[in-house]
Order: C-alpha cells, then sequence, then structure tokens
C-alpha cells in the first residue's frame, strides 16, 4: 500500500473513531442551553383527559411543548391518528421519545424534533399541549396568540396567568391523588387585573394607607 493510501485510510479512520466517540451520542450531548423544566411525566389518566378536552381528531395537528418521553403525542397519535409533534431541548428526552416512538410503531404519524420552544412557530398547530412551569405559560403567550381560531391549548396541572380558562377539570390518578387539566382556546380570553386601590396621603404623610390603619 502506497504512503498516501496509508495516510487516507488513516484519516478515515480517525474519523470514524471521532465519530463514534462515547458522548456523542444524542442521549449523551448536552443541550445547547440549561432546560426550563425537568421531566415529570404527565400521569396517563391526566394525557387521557387532557386529549379529550381537546377533543383531538385524526385532522388534528398537536404539538407537545416540552415532549419529555413522549407520550402525550404518542397518546395523540394511537387514540385519534392525528399528526403529532414533540418538541425538547433535551437530547437525552429526544432520543427517548424517539426510542418510544418506534416501540409504539407510529413513526408514520409522529415526529420528534430537538428545539427551543420558545423558538417555535406554532401556526400550524391546532392543538397545543403543556406541562410547564406557569411562568413558562405566561412566557408562551405571544406565541400562543398567533395560534388560528379555535385553536385548543391543554395544560396539566398549571394554569396561565391572566388568560381566563375555558374548562378546568380535577383528574383522579389510579395512584391517589389528583391533577388539574386546564384547556383555552384561541382567540384567548385575557382576565383584567383588578385595579389598585390608592389612598391620598393623611396628616402623618403615609401615602397608601387607610386613614384608620394610620399611627
Amino acid at each position: 500500500m502506497s504512503g498516501s493510501r496509508l495516510r487516507a485510510a488513516g484519516v478515515v479512520w480517525f474519523f470514524s473513531l471521532v465519530l463514534a466517540a462515547p458522548g456523542l451520542a444524542d442521549s449523551e450531548r448536552k443541550p445547547v442551553r440549561e432546560p426550563d423544566i425537568y421531566l415529570v411525566p404527565t400521569p396517563h389518566e391526566a394525557v387521557e383527559i387532557m386529549l379529550r378536552l381537546a377533543d383531538v381528531k385524526k385532522e388534528d395537528v398537536v404539538y407537545d411543548l416540552g415532549c419529555g418521553d413522549g407520550r402525550i403525542v404518542i397518546a395523540a397519535a394511537r387514540k385519534a391518528g392525528a399528526r403529532a409533534y414533540g418538541f425538547d431541548i433535551d437530547p437525552a428526552m429526544v432520543a427517548e421519545s424517539i426510542e418510544n416512538v418506534k416501540k409504539q410503531k407510529v413513526e408514520h404519524l409522529v415526529t420528534i424534533v430537538e428545539k427551543d420552544i420558545f423558538e417555535l412557530d406554532l401556526s400550524k398547530a391546532t392543538v397545543i399541549t403543556l406541562y410547564l412551569l406557569p411562568s413558562l405559560n405566561v412566557r408562551l403567550i405571544p406565541q400562543l396568540e398567533r395560534l388560528r381560531p379555535g385553536s385548543r391549548i391543554v395544560s396539566h396541572d398549571f394554569d396561565m396567568d391572566g388568560v381566563q380558562p375555558d374548562v378546568e377539570a380535577t383528574v383522579y390518578l389510579d395512584g391517589g391523588g389528583t391533577s388539574r387539566v386546564y384547556l383555552w382556546t384561541t382567540p384567548l380570553k385575557k382576565t383584567r387585573p383588578e385595579p389598585a386601590v390608592a389612598f391620598p396621603p393623611d396628616d402623618f404623610g403615609l401615602v397608601g394607607v387607610p386613614a384608620h390603619l394610620a399611627p
């Protein structure tokens, strides 16, 4: 073998080692940034109620924001035959979701994408599913407001401050305990904050204190 071929073979061998090196698998890569929340799976009973409240049908397009192990998108595909997309910023969760999708044989209906949910265009979705912290739900409002009229948003356990839900449901879990599920439809119904009550300065120069409470 010539020297040039030896060098070429060495380059191929080197890159093969790099590509196969431990730590580069999707399940082991680090997220592009720290996830806002880590996986706490939605109980299957709550998933069932979420899909029922959203009235998911075959013609729907379901987006699960922070898909975790993929159970919600898998259920939407299996129970309703809907197209479903799961988004997660954590490569380990993406890899686990893809594996679960394959196990359930719904690859033709479910797509899992590694993506920051706050950078998503949600306009193609008709149903959004959430299990995020309340502050993250609120942060999503500008994106949710761009959904088509009649789109449904369902959240497990946490509401959306400043937006009135259409339905609040209590789910009784098989192992004991309960979950809450919230449903909104677009356009979102904003709630007005209670107006602040202002009190004029009193004889002591105190502002904002009723006279009978002043020293």
